[in-house]
């Protein structure tokens, strides 16, 4: 078939490499100069199937130790919202989380093997990490989240202070500290590098990649067209036997005239990434892996050389969002991610060689995406991954090019089709 992809982050690279490694004739439409510019340039890079365990108590059952502390949850804490099981409500309401949760649990582990594969059949060659320590947990909240993951084969264990210092030798713990948990089945990495790595090979099987193309509006029809503007600025069309849209927030703008209106949340996020010191006297000052604190939503990670810091994440109003340029982040969106690196590794940033970086994500209204047949005939969606990026943008690929061929479809899939929230 010929399959026009929109969008070149995570998911759209990921779905152009999936579609072309079976035989597909693969277009991929995008509006920057290159790959992952935008909500995949620096995000936090983490992949685990353990995240969509129930972390983070319902509201009002967390108390934070600080006044300021419980001003910034909410936003904060949206780093790794999921689907929860102990929120209220009735016994369906319930089911229906738990179902969420589990179908979430599937797609995530689906995407971290996935992830596993391609890096050993290509030989990609990226900063990666494994393992995950999560820091903060409510202790009641964490031994079901245990619970729940061992019941489904996971490996989540408890970390005194002296195994959390075995596995972060250069974090500032005393001895007394709280418990944390590590997951060893988790994966951290560079999302834009691993996307760069993917369209070279996507190219090496045949799939073509159209730079400063930006896609005005899709035809519906038996063959779709789109409608596209040039670099130069030239005005063209074609058409194709299929098209995926994976635009994030631009997605909702191309699908919403042929009848496709989700509920999209847009979603603000931060970043900085700076320069780790290197000393010879401390040489593990800084992270080994990656952590993320269940309390702030706040992750530290370890990229080669560098440390990435991610969090901070507040609602933006849907109808701003894709028209209005944001204003760059200030101290109130910055200084808790300063403080989470200070706090825990004091001395390891070179503050002086640090980037900033903010982006909008599209999720949707039950935290789920949405992967799948549109109902427009020949037209399909990967797109509302929101803060699992990684994962789900790889296990999407891979279940659209199930749905494409015909194939039989997991069980998660009807949790992720686009008509759930028609």
């Amino acid at each position: 078939m010929r399959i026009a992809v929109i969008g070149a982050g995570m998911a759209g690279v990921a779905a152009a490499q999936a579609l072309a490694a079976d035989g597909h004739e693969v277009t991929v439409f995008e509006r920057r100069a290159s790959v992952a510019e935008e909500s995949s340039f620096a995000p936090a890079g983490l992949a685990a199937a353990a995240l969509a365990a129930p972390w983070r108590p319902a509201p009002g059952r967390l108390h934070a130790g600080k006044a300021d502390d419980a001003s910034r949850l909410h936003p904060t804490g949206g780093a790794f919202a999921v689907p929860g099981l102990l929120g209220k409500g009735d016994a369906a309401a319930t089911a229906q989380r738990a179902d969420r949760a589990l179908a979430l649990y599937q797609l995530l582990a689906a995407g971290v093997a996935r992830i596993d594969a391609l890096t050993r059949a290509l030989g990609l060659d990226f900063e990666r990490g494994d393992g995950l320590l999560l820091v903060q947990p409510d202790t009641a909240q964490a031994e079901q989240a245990i619970a729940w993951l061992q019941a489904r084969g996971e490996t989540a264990e408890w970390a005194d202070a002296a195994r959390q210092r075995q596995l972060e030798p250069g974090r500032a713990i005393a001895d007394d500290a709280p418990r944390a948990v590590w997951l060893p089945g988790a994966r951290s990495g560079n999302t834009r590098e691993w996307t760069q790595l993917l369209r070279a090979h996507a190219m090496h099987l045949g799939a073509r990649f159209l730079f400063q193309h930006v896609v005005q509006s899709i035809a519906a029809g038996p063959q779709p067209a789109l409608r596209f503007t040039t670099g130069d600025g030239q005005a063209d069309e074609a058409s194709f036997d299929a098209v995926v849209v994976c635009a994030a927030l631009e997605t909702s703008r191309l699908l919403a005239p042929l009848g496709v209106a989700l509920p999209w949340k847009p979603v603000r996020g931060y970043s900085v990434t700076v320069a780790q010191h290197v000393r010879e006297s401390a040489p593990d000052s800084g992270p080994r892996g990656a952590l993320l604190d269940v309390r702030s939503g706040i992750s530290t990670t370890r990229l080669g050389a560098r440390i990435r810091v991610a969090g901070g994440h507040e609602a933006v109003a849907a109808s701003a969002a894709p028209a209005v340029p944001a204003a760059p982040p200030g101290k109130r969106q910055l200084q808790p991610l300063y403080d989470a690196v200070d706090g825990a590794f004091p001395g390891a940033a070179n503050w002086l060689q640090a980037q900033v970086w903010q982006a909008t994500r599209a999720a949707l209204a039950d935290s789920l995406p949405a992967v799948g047949a549109t109902g427009v005939p020949g037209i399909w969606v990967n797109a509302g991954h929101a803060h699992h990026g990684w994962a789900l943008s790889q296990a999407g690929a891979g279940l659209l090019c199930t749905l494409i061929a015909g194939e039989p479809a997991p069980p998660e899939a009807a949790a992720l089709a686009p008509q759930r929230l028609r």
